[in-house]
């Protein structure tokens, strides 16, 4: 048992240390001790009540949400973004911002980014990311190809270059579309010299940035020309498929399903995507509940950025299920 003496002297190391701001080294020569042992008692001092740390958890952060999130589904990282509406406007912007303020603070120096063409959340990331970058990285590689009208698809290249450019990287473009017209065609164009260039760099990626989508498409993507039919979008719901990453589909599970799109589909799959240090997933909204929970519960990203309001669904269907 502890005596008041020890407890007393416990109690100087505590105060000495986090209301005098010594350092343990200082404190250790002040009091004639071993700086060992002062990493000891400042451990006692917690063990026994003596120190009780309380953080004051700051309006419009959500730690305990995203801790519990971050538990449940082993993630590296969560960010949920403070919304005022549950709407898929201020969604974007809102997680957007937060993306930006994420990869801003934890850019490592030469890194490879792999950036999907196709994410209003990630158009909002890259918008929101300030000029003045420090740090360099070494490429950003468009990791999926360009999805609907030529117009369009000029417009995913003008995102992974303007990220070049705000992080004084290389540029390496995809330069094909995301899904081909038919398999004989998609063996041609995998054979061209260019396109293989790019995805033999896919390797080389630290850090993905994806967006996560529904079954139904976004009204970025429907803007753009539906790039699948009717009856290719009947077969892929019959498989139960809840979401997509890239354009590669997967159940409630986060299981790839099997698909004839796969044999058109020019771009990372999901088991490259699994073999990359970080992969972000920037998404949000009512609509992509199911396929969020779908790549949580597969370990499709291992960092999810969202919103309050998503989150807070995530949470239930976590007690639902419990």
């Amino acid at each position: 048992m502890t005596t008041s003496d020890e407890l007393r002297f416990i109690a100087r190391v505590a105060r000495m240390y986090y209301f005098d701001n010594m350092k343990q080294p200082d404190i250790a020569k002040h009091l004639y001790i071993s700086q060992a042992s002062v990493s000891r008692l400042l451990k006692k001092a917690s063990l026994n009540g003596i120190v009780q740390i309380s953080i004051n958890e700051p309006k419009g952060t959500f730690l305990e949400l995203e801790e519990r999130i971050k538990q449940h589904f082993n993630l590296s990282e969560v960010i949920i973004a403070s919304c005022e509406q549950d709407e898929e406007t201020q969604i974007f912007s809102r997680i957007g911002q937060a993306a930006a303020q994420f990869f801003s603070a934890t850019l490592q120096q030469d890194e490879v980014i792999g950036i999907s063409s196709w994410s209003e959340s990630l158009l909002n990331m890259v918008n929101n990311l300030n000029n003045n970058f420090k740090i360099s990285a070494k490429k950003i590689i468009q990791i999926q190809g360009g999805i609907g009208s030529p117009t369009v698809q000029k417009h995913a290249s003008i995102l992974s270059s303007k990220l070049a450019k705000i992080t004084h990287a290389e540029q390496i473009l995809l330069p094909a579309q995301g899904i081909i017209g038919s398999t004989e065609a998609r063996t041609i164009l995998m054979a061209d010299p260019f396109v293989q260039a790019t995805l033999e760099q896919f390797k080389e990626i630290t850090m993905a940035l994806v967006g996560i989508g529904p079954i139904s498409p976004e009204k970025l993507l429907a803007d753009s020309g539906n790039i699948l039919t009717k009856a290719e979008m009947n077969t892929i719901a019959q498989k139960k498929a809840v979401g997509d990453i890239c354009l590669h589909f997967y159940n409630n599970k986060g299981k790839p399903l099997q698909t004839a799109i796969d044999q058109r589909i020019i771009g990372i799959t999901l088991e490259q995507l699994k073999t990359i240090p970080r992969v972000i997933g920037i998404a949000g909204g009512k609509n992509k509940i199911e396929a969020i929970l779908g790549a949580l519960s597969g370990r499709l990203i291992n960092i999810l950025i969202t919103d309050q309001f998503t989150a807070m669904r995530i949470i239930k269907s976590i007690d639902q299920q419990s």
